[in-house]
């Protein structure tokens, strides 16, 4: 187990930090949403292992294990998705600096712009289906598992919606201008349901949250 505080304040978390921050074109945001999703993981994988450890919920062991189990493949996912979002974004900076004098050369430059988009919005789409899974992990560990842990299972569900969000308007800004075409309409309608998808769970895990804080409205 990683000692933070003997870190130094130093961790590979760092890197990604300096990296995002750096006055650069990438990483960009489709990374640091996929870092915020990898978090929002690792997060339920923590409350689901405290809560598998814990006699008092012996009912849940199974159902915790299964959810940290889950979440651990969605963390790693995630932080591979961060790393693509870059290599994806690479292409579509050598996409424009491809020749444009000639007609043709304008096509092909063309084409590899959106190519280059096309693929980073599938990107953010697959992070989106994965945010998904997170979030009603998140709302499981929230409503199921260890009690004094809820908030850091809601906290989950928070960082997971914001991320969703970050990716959606991604997709929607790849895609801009190609609205119409079938399977361009297809993607879009998808990244909307899956959006959609975990803000309801964020929406639950709120309602889940008040009652095991005895919260009112």
């Amino acid at each position: 187990m990683m000692d933070v505080l003997e870190l130094g304040g130093r961790s590979p978390l760092n890197e990604w930090l300096e990296a995002i921050g750096a006055a650069g074109p990438t990483p960009a945001g489709g990374s640091a949403a996929a870092v915020a999703a990898a978090l929002s993981a690792a997060l339920v994988k923590m409350v689901a292992g405290m809560t598998a450890q814990r006699e008092k919920y012996a009912a849940v062991h199974a159902e915790a294990g299964e959810a940290r189990a889950r979440a651990e493949r969605l963390e790693r996912s995630l932080v591979a998705l961060a790393v693509r979002d870059v290599a994806v974004f690479a292409g579509f900076s050598r996409a424009l600096e491809l020749p444009r004098g000639a007609p043709e050369e304008r096509d092909e430059r063309e084409r590899a712009k959106r190519a280059a988009l096309l693929e980073g919005a599938e990107v953010q789409l697959e992070l989106l289906g994965s945010l998904a899974e997170v979030a009603e992990l998140a709302g499981t560990m929230t409503d199921r598992g260890l009690a004094s842990a809820a908030g850091d299972a809601a906290s989950a569900s928070f960082l997971a919606a914001g991320a969703a969000r970050s990716a959606y308007w991604a997709v929607r800004s790849n895609l801009e201008g190609r609205e119409g075409e079938p399977e361009i309409d297809a993607r879009l309608e998808r990244a909307l349901g899956l959006l959609e998808r975990v803000e309801a769970a964020e929406r639950r895990t709120v309602e889940i949250l008040k009652e095991r804080l005895l919260l009112s409205p």
